[in-house]
């Protein structure tokens, strides 16, 4: 009696689990990856009958498609996905579940990795290197032999070098209609509609729908590779601004905010750590001490633009270039038009010299006459600021050191309107 209330038990409870359907579109990224296996968890956790992955894909980072697909080869639950497009990194995600159905006018492959210029939209993509491709074509040999497709065909997706003889055309990387997929035993059925390939698979025809919460949305628009770049690029100049004029604190503020959306998308995406953290903020602070403490871009400098490297590396991987290049032109063109045009700004003036100290100002030739003089600091020199000498206010700049303001100064230096000044000790 008891085996046969336990049996009951048991039917009941596989007729109550649901098929958990996992969409796996747009670009494969870090917080996809973290979105796909908290959805397998959870799919695992509450006793789904199965899931299937509703997979279309241009493809996206090699990193989070190896991420996705050892968790699907993992999963203790059986797996389909379900084919509307499954190029380059999707093609494999397709290759590690259990069952493949293709739906009309789909298609899966070329999966040919590429390196993509630091910049966006200058220069076209290009092959990567050889060493790539062959550890990629190695993890696709891998995946289709565990799961018992042609290992061949897996092989030729990613390699153009590889022949397969009345199939692909040396140059090219493998790409399969959804009719020619099923005739090559590299999908198992092409089916009219998800509910048919559900039905097709034996799969619970109750579904649960899992989406991208805010998280992993929030997480995709902050770790694209421009949004970040821009992120951190304001972070880093509103930092200086802030360090150039002390007691603002408008620029430390949206420097800091940048910064911490920054670190916010990798720690979403799961790609951020405490020492990616630790990394960036010691190599600024070395970049700092380099040039306005000790300047001459010695050791300090390079080990701090090291860490900055690093930080960045650790976070996007691949991407690490594209975010560093798109970050320093930001910054280059942040810092111009910061010169150029912000004293020229009404709301800008608590930030910069004011233009009283440009009309008291003596003319060029005079300050010829200030060698050797000594005078005080009115605002901090950090190096540049405003001094007084006698009853004249000037524009002056130190040789690299930094002077508090009140503090006694001498003109070391005048080279036409430039005057440079130093600490007068004791």
């Amino acid at each position: 009696m008891k085996t046969l209330f336990f049996v009951f038990l048991m039917m009941t409870s596989l007729a109550q689990a649901k098929t958990y359907v996992i969409p796996i579109e747009g670009t494969i990224d870090g917080p996809l990856a973290t979105f796909i296996e908290q959805s397998l968890d959870q799919a695992e956790r509450e006793g789904a009958s199965g899931v299937l992955f509703r997979v279309n894909t241009p493809g996206g980072r090699v990193d989070a498609a190896i991420r996705i697909t050892d968790r699907i080869l993992a999963s203790t639950l059986p797996t389909m996905a379900v084919v509307e497009n499954a190029f380059s990194a999707g093609a494999l995600i397709s290759l590690a579940a259990q069952q493949i159905m293709m739906l009309p006018g789909s298609s899966i492959g070329a999966a040919l990795p590429v390196a993509i210029s630091p910049i966006p939209f200058v220069g076209e993509p290009t092959p990567a290197d050889r060493k790539v491709i062959a550890a990629l074509r190695s993890k696709f040999r891998a995946v289709a032999e565990a799961r018992g497709r042609p290992v061949n065909l897996a092989e030729a997706m990613v390699d153009p070098e590889v022949v397969v003889q009345g199939i692909t055309i040396r140059g090219e990387p493998l790409t399969l209609s959804a009719k020619r997929a099923v005739e090559l035993k590299v999908a198992d059925a092409e089916v009219g509609s998800m509910r048919a390939a559900i039905e097709k698979a034996g799969f619970n025809i109750s579904t649960v729908e899992l989406q991208p919460g805010p998280q992993v949305r929030v997480a995709r628009f902050l770790t694209d590779p421009t949004v970040a770049a821009i992120l951190l690029a304001v972070g880093v100049l509103g930092l200086v601004l802030e360090f150039f004029t002390p007691g603002t604190f408008i620029p430390g503020i949206i420097g800091l905010t940048a910064l911490g959306l920054f670190f916010l998308g990798g720690f979403l995406a799961g790609l951020s750590t405490a020492l990616t953290i630790i990394l960036l903020f010691g190599g600024l602070l070395l970049v700092a001490i380099e040039l306005f403490v000790t300047p001459g871009f010695g050791i300090p400098g390079l080990i701090g633009l090291g860490l900055i490297g690093a930080s960045i590396y650790f976070t996007f991987g691949d991407e690490a270039v594209q975010v560093a290049a798109i970050a320093i032109i930001a910054l280059a063109v942040g810092v111009f038009i910061l010169f150029r045009y912000l004293p020229r700004v009404r709301v800008a003036r608590p930030f910069v010299l004011s233009n009283a100290v440009e009309e008291v100002a003596p003319p060029k030739y005079e300050l010829e006459t200030l060698l050797g003089a000594t005078g005080t600091a009115l605002t901090d020199l950090r190096p540049a600021g405003t001094a007084q000498f006698g009853d004249r206010r000037v524009d002056v700049v130190t040789a690299g050191e930094f002077i508090d303001r009140g503090q006694s100064i001498r003109v070391i230096q005048v080279e036409g309107p430039r005057v440079v000044v130093r600490r007068l000790e004791g």
